[in-house]
């Protein structure tokens, strides 16, 4: 069956869509004498499928932990007491904190047991 003049410009209009949004899922148009399925990609993919979210990563280590909780409010608890403020930086084997006092505290990752979010 050909398309006619308006079928046509509707079917451009359609493939911009698809060039120009980055939508990633398959979508099938239906107009009277014209049957359309298009494949419109969002987000630059090229991918006409759809694909799964990634699930979030799950933290596998004490310091995964930590860098999840920078600038975050936490109380740090070790062998030698407890530190409550604000985690500032985590480095390799240990993190700086500024307790809510204003004191600047450090202190090793191997020696932290727990660590609560406020």
């Amino acid at each position: 069956m050909a398309q006619t003049e308006q079928q046509t410009a509707i079917l451009e209009l359609i493939k911009q869509l698809a060039g120009n949004t980055g939508f990633n899922t398959d979508t099938s148009l239906n107009l009277p004498g014209l049957d359309i399925d298009v494949g419109i990609g969002i987000g630059g993919s090229g991918s006409t499928g759809t694909t799964p979210p990634t699930p979030p990563t799950t933290p596998t280590t004490l310091r995964d932990v930590l860098l999840g909780l920078v600038n975050e409010q936490v109380q740090i608890t070790t062998p030698f007491g407890m530190v409550t403020g604000t985690l500032l930086v985590v480095k390799n084997d240990y993190i700086v904190m500024i307790e809510n006092a204003g004191d600047q505290v450090l202190v090793r990752i191997d020696k932290i047991e727990l660590v609560s979010e406020l």
